[in-house]
């Protein structure tokens, strides 16, 4: 606290010497003031921004992991489909076989 406070005391010092001088002088401390002010605004958005791009690249790998894993499952669930609808296919076709058996049988 007392670093913060060495560090601004010289600073306020100056602002109000130049503010009990005149008009300009006051109008020259208030825009320094103001311009110390939207430093320290800006700064802090810029860190702000900063968190938040990070924290936006974090979610998105998170999102990529989750859509590979997905795109696996989806991947190995569509070759069963398709290993199912070859068997199918080829029970489909011996029912076919048995049941022209079964007819000229008669």
């Amino acid at each position: 606290m007392t670093n913060l406070l060495s560090t601004t005391e010289p600073f306020l010092t100056a602002v109000d010497h130049a503010a009990g001088m005149n008009d300009r002088w006051l109008f020259l401390a208030a825009f320094c003031l103001l311009l110390a002010g939207c430093g320290r605004v800006i700064w802090w958005l810029v860190r702000r921004l900063e968190l938040v791009i990070a924290d936006l690249r974090q979610s998105h790998l998170e999102h990529e992991e989750a859509l590979t894993k997905i795109l696996g499952a989806q991947n190995d669930t569509a070759l069963k489909l398709a290993v199912c609808l070859d068997r199918n296919s080829q029970a489909m076709h011996d029912c076919t076989e048995e049941l022209r058996r079964v007819r000229e049988g008669r």
